[in-house]
């Protein structure tokens, strides 16, 4: 048996947090588990975030999915990019998503639930590769989320996103 060495497993659960936090209206012991990973108290009441992540999700007032920021990013480079690659990652890894889940494959949560998987899995060349690919796109995300954020405690979310992916990305880069 294979286990996750401790930096692994504070990372699968780092991922596995941030997916938590775009994937629905966030529970309060995923609020409670941020305060505790990013180190900060959130003084937003649990009313104001379900608010802000409605009003930033829900009403469409900032795209959570790759394609938008992949889009944004190679807008002025005339290539077709095609963003079904993402799902021969997940059948790489031998992922196949259930029907039943409401969110497309390029969705934020749904590929930091697979770096997840990755790193639990000991997947160390499909990690580093999925890393490139993260760093494209959620620095762009989190910032957007920062300027478009009414609570404190998404700008703390995009703040710490943003500093955990690129801190993987220069490690992956060693």
């Amino acid at each position: 048996m294979n286990f996750l060495d401790y930096i692994d497993e504070e990372r699968a659960e780092a991922y596995r947090l941030f997916a938590y936090l775009f994937m629905n209206i966030p529970h309060i012991e995923h609020i409670e588990q941020f305060e505790e990973f990013a180190q900060v108290e959130i003084k937003d009441t649990y009313e104001e975030i379900c608010e802000d992540f409605i009003h930033l999700f829900i009403n469409d007032n900032l795209p959570n999915y790759e394609a938008y920021y992949k889009a944004e990013f190679y807008k002025d480079i005339p290539i077709n990019r095609s963003l079904d690659d993402v799902q021969h990652f997940y059948w790489t890894a031998g992922v196949a998503i259930d029907e039943e889940i409401d969110l497309p494959p390029d969705h934020i949560s749904m590929e930091l639930l697979f770096m997840s998987y990755l790193i639990e899995q000991h997947l160390k060349d499909l990690q580093i590769e999925f890393a490139k690919r993260l760093c494209e796109w959620i620095p762009l995300f989190c910032d957007a989320l920062y300027e478009k954020a009414n609570t404190d405690f998404y700008k703390e979310v995009a703040y710490s996103l943003k500093e955990f992916v690129l801190s993987e990305c220069e490690d992956n880069s060693e």
